[in-house]
């Protein structure tokens, strides 16, 4: 099975948060809320979907996952959070809805292949499973509702009664007679009823009496009012989304977590920078004969990366035709004059087979290097093995190439390639500018779930040809061509924008220009020809900020820009075999014994579980029977009610002290606790239940979801107790060090905020050219920020974002820390600074502590404070 990655841990542990908070009986906004402030994600409104048969207090949350990030794998682990941690229940159903049939056929295979990952991630999230379509469903019996997590693959049309099936889905059916028997009297009103007032036996009705998980595939296609209607139709349990775009104007989705761009190049999933060559529409020739050679050096770089690590890449080349017509005629030059075989080119338009005849291309066998198409390839064909797209279309549009960049994205096997070329992706394309073809792209990564300011960041513009790695702000020219006296006085009055290096023959230009700047530059080279590589590559600049959400006017260059060092020493932890950041897993291998522990669940009785709702039954005047449930606010007791119908649709089994201490030991986590341990633990808890209130093992299991939630949080109490020794320990151990050889380096990170600075005040000193997630309105945290930028001894400083790849981060027992600014100061040293208002100071004290045994052993290099109530005073004071 696929061990996910860490962004999709992260995700998941926040949409498992929200779903546990929500099953106690917290409001949806309220959880998302709460979900956010814990994890740091950026504050968002929750907006509550309402239409017939969903209710404002219906679970509908977000999780934006970028192509290429997993999605569908995310999706299955989620499935089984939902049943256990929110229904609480062993089994349910999921209704799965993808955006197309094409994606339905592919999903619903892999769901179904006991080999796949996909299938295996589900059944260890959710048990005994059976994936069915529409069609199967249609025949679905009732024992197997019962036996096992039942999932409906379909499209959102399949449930919208003005489509053919969707008419099936809700007409009357025989085979879901034996779905409505026995349904309690409570639960009448809740199903579609027919001509005579009675619930028909359909499949919608058998859907809406399990209260179905639903999971959305792609979800910005169906948040329309007619598919929120279809969705009500249903009476889901929950909805979760699972998308790259979410909705963003009407009908806005609820964001509960996102995965940026430099989660996924860490996590090595896909091919980043992307690498951008342009030529004039008049030299389209030249640019095909250029992506065809680099695709050609790009196979010989694979070759000898498979001799290294006997990893088998073969990359393919997507070539984007101007029009249908066209690609026979591609595919005839492409073999004529770029030496390529007949079997290597595949046409993939419209009903053209070859690629579905080509078989499985990603096999060593296989011949094919280039694909040939013109708007987009089949819905969802994957090959990790597309490097190259080029682009020959010269009508711009915002869609031209969105739906096939994300095929060049995704890097093979998820894994690090040893040579640096192998890890990026590469797009070719016609255009008379550079900025046309940088603003395309970046709107077609938006469309694959990057942000814009990820999208420009990503984006690497490189010259034509090789070498692949020049640098995207570097124009070469001979070293005759340079000006030396010139570029001296010129870069001098500069300050810094540009550097022109005579050894090299390179000029670089740092940040956007001013026409008068660009022609300073300019000066430095002597040719006509120098002159206007220098004009271009300034336009370039100022594409690249305009599209990193810069104003594209001159400005300062900043300390990132200039390559300035800001490598930050971590606090580590000395082993036989090096040097290893102080982490978690540090934490978790302290030694504790939780069977000696007291087990005692003060506040839980099984006894106060949800009753159900009470109904009548009476005789109709022509002597019918009658029944109808009292009516009541569901908005009151949304997941009260929600439990009693899930309780009531399970299967009673004969449950032991034995099999539900069994039961509780599987579904607890306990990676820091010996098996025997933990099972002695669980009896004793059980028994204690069991004893305090003269009860059965069989009494108590009928609310074991709630038994297990006690337990855990019991387990929790005495999880963090032993952390805090064990913290405690490493503190004043002589295991902890601080050296450079561990170090956050943030010259070559990632820096994506979630929001950008946008208020009135110039700061001067930080690192990046744009200050992430800061705002005025957080007086004495912005007023810090002013502090430290004033501050004589502060040569930069940067806003520390939380929860980043490549941030600065200590460990504390609560978890991860990043302190709010990390700064450099004129004499070398760091200063870490964590501002804390008053009402916080108390239960920072962990942070303090960590805080101060960095500072101590970095042997005087590194300084740490926290000041509070507005002392900033406390910072001058530590750092002389």
């Amino acid at each position: 099975m696929i061990t996910l990655k860490g962004y999709q841990t992260r995700s998941l542990d926040s949409l498992q948060k929200f779903l546990v908070k929500c099953a106690k009986g917290e409001k949806p906004a309220d959880a998302f809320e709460e979900v956010q402030r814990e994890t740091g994600a950026p504050r968002q409104d929750y907006y509550p979907v309402e239409a017939p048969g969903l209710s404002k207090a219906t679970p509908y949350v977000c999780l934006r996952v970028p192509t290429g990030g997993g999605k569908t794998l995310m999706a299955c682990h989620a499935a089984g959070s939902a049943i256990t941690d929110y229904l609480r229940a062993e089994r349910g159903v999921i209704v799965w809805l993808v955006p197309s049939t094409a994606i339905l056929e592919q999903t619903a295979n892999a769901l179904r292949d006991s080999r796949h990952p996909y299938r295996r991630a589900l059944e260890t999230a959710c048990g005994a499973v059976e994936v069915v379509t529409i069609e199967e469903a249609l025949r679905l019996s009732r024992a197997t509702a019962d036996g096992a997590t039942v999932v409906v693959v379909a499209t959102m049309q399949a449930f919208k009664s003005q489509d053919p099936t969707g008419r099936r889905v809700y007409s009357q059916n025989g085979h879901f007679s034996e779905h409505l028997l026995n349904v309690p009297a409570e639960r009448i009103d809740d199903l579609l009823p027919g001509p005579d007032g009675k619930p028909v036996p359909s499949l919608v009705n058998a859907l809406r009496l399990r209260r179905p998980v639903v999971i959305v595939d792609e979800a910005h296609n169906a948040r329309t009012e007619l598919s929120f209607g279809a969705l009500g139709d249903l009476r889901p349990s929950c909805v979760l989304e699972f998308t790259a775009t979410p909705a963003r104007a009407e009908n806005p989705s609820n964001v509960l977590h996102q995965v940026s761009a430099a989660e996924l190049k860490a996590a090595n999933m896909a091919k980043l920078p992307v690498r951008v060559i342009t030529r004039h529409p008049g030299q389209k020739d030249e640019l095909l004969a250029e992506a065809v050679a680099l695709r050609r050096d790009l196979e010989k770089l694979a070759i000898v990366e498979g001799q290294k690590t006997g990893e088998y890449i073969r990359p393919i080349l997507l070539i984007q035709a101007d029009r249908v017509g066209d690609c026979e005629g591609l595919r005839d030059k492409l073999v004529a004059e770029q030496g390529l075989a007949l079997d290597e080119v595949k046409i993939s338009v419209g009903t053209n087979k070859e690629l579905d005849e080509a078989g499985d291309i990603s096999l060593p066998k296989s011949p094919v290097r280039v694909i040939i198409t013109v708007q987009h390839l089949k819905e969802g064909w994957d090959c990790p093995f597309a490097y190259v797209l080029c682009s020959l279309r010269q009508t711009r549009s915002a869609t031209a190439i969105e739906q096939i960049v994300g095929r060049v994205l995704r890097l093979p096997n998820a894994k690090a390639k040893q040579d640096p070329h192998l890890n990026c992706s590469f797009v070719f394309s016609v255009s008379p500018t550079i900025g046309e073809v940088l603003k395309e792209l970046r709107d077609a990564l938006v469309a694959n779930g990057f942000s814009a300011a990820e999208a420009g960041a990503i984006i690497r513009p490189a010259q034509s040809g090789l070498p692949l790695s020049a640098a995207p702000r570097t124009v070469s020219v001979t070293k005759a061509d340079i000006d030396t006296a010139m570029a001296e006085r010129q870069t001098t009055a500069l300050g810094g924008k540009a550097a022109v290096d005579a050894k090299t023959g390179t000029v670089t230009i740092f940040v956007p220009l001013a026409p008068s700047e660009v022609e300073l530059v300019a000066q430095c080279v002597k040719t006509e020809e120098g002159k206007a590589a220098v004009r271009e590559l300034a336009a370039t600049v100022k594409s690249l900020d305009l599209l990193s959400g810069g104003n594209g006017e001159s400005r300062p260059v900043s300390f990132y820009e200039k390559g300035a060092p800001f490598a930050v020493p971590l606090l580590s932890v000395k082993e036989p075999a090096g040097l290893f950041e102080f982490e978690d897993t540090h934490l978790l291998e302290h030694p504790w014994k939780i069977a000696e522990k007291d087990a005692a669940l003060a506040g839980y009785d099984p006894r106060e579980m949800p009753k159900g709702r009470a109904g009548t039954l009476d005789i109709g005047t022509t002597g019918e029977v009658t029944t109808a449930a009292m009516t009541e606010e569901e908005e009151s007791d949304f997941i009260g009610a929600l439990h009693r119908q899930v309780l009531a649709l399970g299967i009673d089994e004969d449950w032991s002290e034995e099999t539900l201490v069994a039961w509780l030991d599987r579904r607890i986590r306990h990676q820091d606790i010996a098996a025997n341990e933990s099972a002695a633990f669980l009896q004793k808890a059980v028994r204690g239940v069991m004893t305090s209130l003269g009860l059965t093992a069989a009494d108590i299991s009928r609310d074991r979801f709630r038994l297990r939630e006690a337990i855990e949080k019991r387990i929790g109490e005495h999880r963090e107790f032993e952390r805090g020794k064990a913290f405690q320990t490493y503190l004043s151990g002589v295991n902890l060090a601080v050296d450079e050889s561990r170090a956050a380096d943030f010259r070559t990170m990632m820096y994506e905020p979630s929001s950008l600075y946008e208020g009135a005040y110039k700061f001067k000193k930080h690192y990046f050219p744009r200050v992430g997630e800061l705002e005025e309105r957080t007086r004495e945290e912005f007023a810090c920020a002013q502090f430290l930028d004033d501050l004589p001894e502060v040569e930069y400083w940067v806003r520390n974002l939380a929860r980043k790849p490549g941030s600065f981060r200590l460990l504390t027992p609560e978890g991860w820390f990043y302190p709010d600014f990390v700064c450099r100061l004129k004499d070398g040293r760091a200063l870490v600074v964590e501002y804390k208002g008053a009402h916080l100071w108390e239960t920072a004290a962990p942070k303090r502590a960590v805080g101060a045994a960095w500072a101590e052993r970095s042997g005087g290099k590194g300084v740490f404070v926290m000041p509070t109530e507005g002392g900033l005073d406390a910072i001058r004071a530590a750092i002389k």
